[in-house]
């Protein structure tokens, strides 16, 4: 029998380019328990770094206060 069908969020992130921002990021996702299924690190640019990440949830309540929770990080510039 087929799994059923997954829905996906992507979220776009601005952070700081210095080494611990990624994986502050990546902390964030798991303390708040979400299933990512891709995380793309893009190279440093003016001293930001883009971070495109695919969490597995359609619950639009859960992603607001992810990204919420994202701005009220130091090294998160801005949620695109």
């Amino acid at each position: 029998m087929p799994a059923a069908p997954h829905s996906a969020t992507l979220l776009r992130l601005d952070v700081a380019a210095v080494p611990l921002a990624v994986a502050r990021v990546a902390s964030i996702l798991a303390h708040r328990r979400f299933d990512v299924l891709t995380m793309d690190v893009a190279a440093p640019v003016d001293g930001l770094r883009r971070i495109t990440i695919e969490v597995d949830t359609a619950d639009e309540t859960r992603v607001r206060q992810l990204v919420d929770f994202l701005n009220r990080s130091l090294d998160v510039v801005k949620v695109v």
